[in-house]
């Protein structure tokens, strides 16, 4: 165990990064998040407010933490989160490459598959690990709200800071666990995050889509085509949650009678939970689909394959960010213009 805080950078404190630290200073590590303006103005003006579907509250004051614009914490930083979209990374990796301690631990907090590969050729030999965030922060009110469950996984290795980390994350009721099998476990984050997109397209909460048959009939012919996808190039994506990728299948298939009652006690999710990727659309952000749909038809495309229904979602989200909202689609709509 430490007697002295780590010192720990979130580069990219957006709302993922600004939940993950603040459960960090909570847990008394000593964090400094990196961000943009609008959220420094934010944390100096109310400090940070984090929210849980079934914990207590977390409220971090200004005095606890540091918010600002600048690079200079990376320089002493024991861990770096990086919590960047995927289509900054490159650009983050240039950064830290100049900036970093070379003995610093970097942790990629992404969605994305390709991260750790890239960050892994742009940085050596400082240490990177992959991790895989089960969850979704959205903003509600004054806050930062996690409205659906999961424990964080972190690539295994046997630097020792981890143990404290973790330490941490517990102390603030978050779970988290190391894991040699991250690839897989990336990969069944992705076949989840599918459904990311089309939670875009209708523009509404988690919850309205996967009560809609036709929206998840929709789901699941996306997922049917990734898994196929995967395996043919050799990944077998693991569990995500308690469902494996056929059991999800399976479940997500049923009538409504049958897959509500199961829905309400096996996926852990608020009645406000969104998909950051529709956070993202209504806050004029750029779209992080090139590394889920786009990872997978990709994918397919190297092997000498089709994704024809994931290249179609590909298509509807970027033109909705070309507009610059939410197309507003029911659930048979989706599905009607996947299989038409």
């Amino acid at each position: 165990m430490r007697s002295q805080p780590l010192k720990i950078a979130v580069f990219g404190a957006g709302l993922v990064g600004s939940y993950l630290g603040g459960q960090l200073v909570y847990g008394g590590q000593s964090v400094s998040f990196i961000g943009r303006e609008k959220s420094k103005a934010s944390f100096e003006s109310r400090g940070l407010k984090l929210t849980h579907y079934a914990r207590d509250d977390i409220l971090i004051s200004q005095s606890e933490a540091r918010f600002s614009t600048s690079l200079e914490s990376l320089e002493t930083a024991d861990i770096i989160l990086l919590t960047v979209k995927s289509q900054d990374t490159k650009a983050a990796a240039v950064i830290i490459k100049a900036l970093a301690n070379p003995e610093a631990l970097l942790i990629s907090f992404q969605n994305g598959v390709r991260n750790g590969e890239v960050l892994e050729a742009a940085l050596e030999p400082l240490k990177t690990l992959r991790a895989v965030i089960p969850f979704n922060v959205t903003a509600t009110g004054n806050a930062l709200h996690c409205g659906t469950a999961g424990e964080l996984t972190i690539e295994q290795n046997n630097d020792p800071r981890l143990a404290s980390l973790i330490q941490a994350f517990a102390q603030a009721g978050q779970g988290a666990s190391l894991s040699l099998d991250i690839e897989n476990i990336q990969w069944g984050k992705l076949l989840v995050n599918l459904n990311n997109a089309l939670n875009t397209l209708m523009g509404e909460s988690l919850r309205a889509g996967l009560t809609d048959r036709d929206y998840r009939r929709a789901f699941v012919v996306l997922l049917k085509e990734a898994l196929r996808i995967a395996r043919a190039g050799g990944i077998e994506p693991a569990a995500f949650g308690k469902a494996s990728p056929e059991k999800m299948i399976k479940i997500l298939s049923l009538p409504n009678f049958l897959y509500r009652p199961i829905m309400n006690k096996i996926i852990k999710i608020d009645f406000t939970a969104r998909s950051s990727m529709l956070d993202d659309l209504e806050a004029g952000k750029p779209c992080e689909i090139e590394y889920l749909q786009g990872e997978v038809v990709r994918l397919a495309e190297d092997l000498g394959l089709s994704a024809p229904f994931n290249a179609k979602i590909l298509d509807l989200t970027q033109q909705a960010f070309k507009n610059g909202h939410s197309p507003k689609m029911r659930g048979d709509q989706i599905y009607a213009a996947m299989v038409s």
